[in-house]
């Protein structure tokens, strides 16, 4: 009998009595943990060398569960039985004080288990599981590249890493994963792998986790099928959420519905296979109108968007337009300007700098999304030191280093950014709408986009740069309202101010400076938060 906290990881190990020609298909066990109150999670063995097969088990509920093994007769492992009991968390760490990630009731954010709601804040990190250096560093201040990198990230307040496995079979990556074919690296997976899930779990980080790239699909649908279900068996009862693969439908548009169908069958497979039913989704790929081919897919639980690098202007109106049709999940900006990223405008690139990337993060929100995903040009991919081979240099024209993206202050400002919708409790707010004489379109690219709760108590305006038009808000709760600015570079609120509101209309300030900002209405009686 093993004790464990609960929505820790238990692992409970068995030895199979027969040792088969294929331990990964030949042998399927599976354990049915029953709880306190009748619930039930289904959970997995995967195999881990030789004749020793594990079950990770989190328990969602203090007290004690049982457990029955379904599996063949041959292993010696058929209906034996046992206790793991669970008691309470002890720790700081939110994703086990509150537990595992859920799409909220309402469809548009994203909470705990408890309903405590859950603002995603991710930072990319697509080649994590075997190129970020586990025990080396050439950062002045981090003894280990990757957990260096997790400690300061979980240090700004970024609770999610956005991951790729990268087992890409056309890149010859598959070898990580594979010792031949169906059969487990196990290896790989014990030295290499292990730690770097344990170490994003074991610092509250949920990893939201892609298998590969859109063409690894090609004639290899059942690897994948069979790779999620290692990987939900072996990970599954960490903080997780499923990305699928990146981005899944490619771009040749003929080859397009190919990708998107092959895919479709790992996703229901992910499905199938997670007991504690994670939120999954695909890793769209960078079009316009945004791309939307699984939103009408049972399984697809939330929108992760691509706006991209420069391929395309990025417009408040991009985000409304498609809110607008798909607002019954939430919606998160997965990759946008990656700060230090060489851009993709045709009039030539340029360095994507932190105000460039931090207007779309804001700007999404504004527009109904529900958190933000950060990335670095060097850490995404992976570029140790100058001058270093890369195949994705057309995005690193400016050869920047992970040790020099990991100090960038866009990761800085993004935290700032999370804290700022806590504190507006950014689950209340939605696109302001309403029309007027004065205000045409209030997602205009020269206006603030404007935000709000249902009551018209609350207000939130961020101003880009290039906000340069004012007007008038209508529609608002007469009273004594509290105004101030928040400075989306520092992080810190300036200029309090009284203001009256009467005839249910307000009159839009201009900015204090050429800069972005927010700005924040709220009616006194509801001004709790605390500042900085």
């Amino acid at each position: 009998m093993q004790k464990v906290e609960r929505y820790r990881t238990t692992i409970l190990s068995f030895e199979s009595k027969k040792e088969y020609a294929n331990p990964f298909l030949d042998c399927i066990i599976q354990a049915t943990f029953t709880g306190p109150n009748q619930e039930t999670i289904v959970r997995e063995a995967y195999w881990d060398g030789a004749n020793t097969y594990k079950i990770a088990f989190a328990p969602t509920m203090v007290g004690t569960w049982t457990y029955q093994l379904q599996a063949s007769e041959d292993s010696g492992l058929h209906q034996y039985t046992g206790e793991v009991i669970c008691v309470p968390y002890e720790g700081n760490l939110s994703i086990y004080k509150h537990g595992f990630v859920k799409v909220s009731d309402t469809k548009t954010y994203f909470t705990y288990a408890d309903g405590t709601p859950f603002f995603w804040l991710g930072d990319t990190h697509w080649e994590f599981a075997y190129k970020e250096s586990w025990d080396t560093s050439n950062h002045p201040k981090m003894n280990s590249m990757f957990k260096g990198m997790v400690n300061r990230r979980v240090e700004q307040g970024y609770n999610v890493y956005q991951t790729n496995l990268r087992s890409d079979a056309m890149m010859g990556f598959e070898k990580n994963y594979w010792q031949e074919k169906d059969i487990p690296n196990v290896q790989f997976y014990q030295e290499e792998l292990d730690r770097r899930m344990y170490c994003l779990a074991d610092h509250g980080i949920v990893n939201a986790l892609g298998l590969a790239w859109f063409m690894s699909i090609e004639n290899n649908v059942d690897t994948y099928k069979h790779l999620a279900r290692y990987i939900i068996a072996r990970y599954g009862s960490l903080p997780m959420i499923w990305t699928l693969a990146g981005e899944v439908g490619g771009y040749d548009k003929q080859r397009q519905p190919f990708y998107i169908e092959n895919w479709r069958y790992v996703a229901k497979e992910i499905q199938k296979y997670d007991g504690y039913h994670h939120p999954l989704t695909a890793h769209y790929t960078n079009e316009r109108p945004f791309a939307s081919y699984y939103q009408d897919e049972e399984w697809l639980d939330f929108t992760l968007n691509q706006a991209g690098h420069g391929d395309y202007v990025v417009s408040i109106d991009d985000y409304h337009e498609f809110l607008s049709k798909h607002r019954d999940m939430p919606f998160i900006e997965g990759e946008c300007f990656y700060e230090f990223c060489s851009t993709l405008e045709e009039n030539g690139p340029r360095l994507c700098s932190a105000d460039m990337m931090r207007r779309v993060a804001y700007v999404s929100i504004q527009a109904g999304g529900c958190g933000y995903t950060y990335g670095a040009q060097g850490i995404w991919d992976c570029v140790y030191e100058k001058n270093q081979p890369n195949t994705m240099s057309l995005f690193n024209r400016y050869d920047i280093t992970w040790y020099e993206a990991i100090d960038g202050i866009g990761g800085y400002q993004m935290g700032y950014m999370k804290k700022f919708y806590e504190q507006q409790q950014f689950w209340l707010l939605s696109p302001y709408k309403q029309e007027s004489e004065i205000i045409k379109n209030p997602f205009g690219k020269k206006l603030p986009a404007v935000s709000m709760n249902k009551e018209h108590t609350h207000y939130v305006l961020y101003y880009s740069e290039s906000t340069r038009k004012s007007g008038n808000l209508e529609g608002l709760s007469n009273g004594a309202y509290i105004l101030e600015w928040f400075n989306p570079r520092s992080g810190e609120y300036e200029m309090k101010e009284n203001v009256e509101i009467e005839n249910h209309t307000f009159s839009i300030p201009t900015k204090p400076d050429t800069n972005d900002w927010c700005l924040v209405l709220k009616k006194k009686e509801e001004h709790t938060y605390e500042e900085n």
